[in-house]
């Protein structure tokens, strides 16, 4: 039998939170909370996948909470339903910049509440799927036995893996958002390269099969590197980018 997702209705009035839960506890697993600080702790321990918050309670209101929520990286991504008596325009901009999801007016409404939780949690549940691929490729990313970059259609550094980074003696994100020529290409080719590049990114040639670049580690020390090319490109067929696999020519001979 298939886990209900989890939905935490936060409210200092005990009724509204037994109204909600009574909408929803047919589909989904029901927790409360009836203060902020509460509803950080149940967050914490309970792991839920959506959250209905009440905006005016005691000692910390829902603004703070959903601050805190999306300011956190083990819960930036976590839906935030608002639930409040308040209709002014500043009102729900103060939400919004706090980072809420969706907003529902009191008395809550239960069509409206059913499909807005419904339709934050398939979202939520496509986003966690992206993630979860994402965190895969990243992991077969890191593990590879040569170095890689991502680079973008401006030739700006996107990714790189930890074996780049060993290699060349960065820091895990020191190269992001780097100029790839002038961030690790010799200056002598730095022109030659671009020129090649941004001609396979064009359209212009076809990507070669590979191609040897001189790179200047951090210390200033170079290395020859067999580097193999490939373009990346959106659904539409569009070139958004390169990946550069690169393998130190010095490997084959014992070293790296």
């Amino acid at each position: 039998m298939q886990n209900k997702d989890k939905v935490l209705i936060v409210d200092d009035e005990v009724a509204i939170v037994e109204l909600m839960g009574l909408y929803l506890k047919s589909d989904y697993e029901i927790l409360t909370a009836y203060n902020g600080q509460e509803a950080l702790d149940k967050v914490k321990s309970d792991k839920p996948d959506i959250i209905l918050l009440d905006v005016m309670m005691p000692d910390m209101n829902g603004y703070e909470v959903c601050r805190i929520l999306k300011t956190s990286v083990e819960t930036q991504f976590l839906p935030v339903i608002m639930v409040t008596a308040l209709s002014g325009k500043d009102d729900r901009i103060k939400g919004i910049e706090v980072g809420a999801d969706e907003f529902l007016g009191k008395p809550v409404n239960r069509l409206e509440l059913v499909t807005r939780v419904k339709s934050l949690l398939r979202i939520k549940h496509l986003q966690d799927k992206v993630l979860a691929e994402r965190n895969e490729v990243m992991n077969y990313f890191d593990i590879a036995n040569f170095a890689m970059i991502v680079v973008d259609a401006d030739l700006r550094i996107h990714l790189v893996n930890k074996k780049c980074n060993d290699l060349f003696g960065f820091d895990e994100f020191e190269l992001i958002g780097r100029d790839l020529m002038t961030a690790l290409l010799a200056p002598e080719c730095r022109e030659v390269v671009k020129e090649n590049l941004q001609s396979v990114i064009s359209g212009v040639n076809d990507v070669s099969t590979f191609a040897e670049r001189i790179i200047v580690c951090k210390d200033g020390t170079e290395l020859s590197v067999r580097w193999f090319d490939a373009l990346l490109k959106d659904s539409e067929g569009n070139v958004t980018g390169m990946v550069l696999s690169g393998q130190n020519l010095s490997s084959c001979y014992g070293g790296e």
